[in-house]
């Protein structure tokens, strides 16, 4: 898990509050900071200098000035052509859906999930997206 360095400790003590949720499988969950105006390296985010199978990100979309530096992070993260992007966030104003819509249609093909087909209804403002770098088909 990913976010801003203030937001780290109350992420850790949520972590170590459900540990015995995950820990039982063998399973870790760890948070680092990343800002997306400067984006650590991914070897420095996934274990073992591994990218990550998917990459999900959650209610991040709200402000305008804010969809550029994610969209290229992501671009950046996913790179390697095998990372697929899971996306979900509420539609919380004209001018940031926009901008973020034409963004992620730029850098990756986007479909829409259908989360009826798993019986899960949701308002018309919730998006739920499944993305993969346009790129990845080229070097196919």
């Amino acid at each position: 898990m990913t976010d801003l360095k203030y937001a780290l400790p109350l992420m850790q003590e949520n972590i170590k509050r459900n540990e015995s949720l995950y820990a039982q499988n063998c399973k870790t969950i760890d948070c680092k900071e990343c800002d997306w105006f400067c984006p650590p390296p991914v070897t420095e985010l996934f274990c073992n200098n591994n990218s990550p199978d998917v990459l999900l990100v959650a209610d991040c979309i709200w402000l305008v000035p804010l969809i550029d530096p994610l969209l290229r992070t992501l671009e950046v993260y996913a790179a390697d052509y095998c990372t697929t992007v899971i996306i979900t966030y509420q539609q919380r104003g004209n001018d940031s859906h926009r901008e973020f819509w034409n963004g992620i249609h730029r850098i990756f093909d986007v479909v829409d999930v259908d989360t009826e087909s798993f019986e899960l209804s949701k308002p018309d403002v919730f998006h739920v997206l499944e993305c993969t770098l346009k790129h990845r088909r080229d070097k196919n």
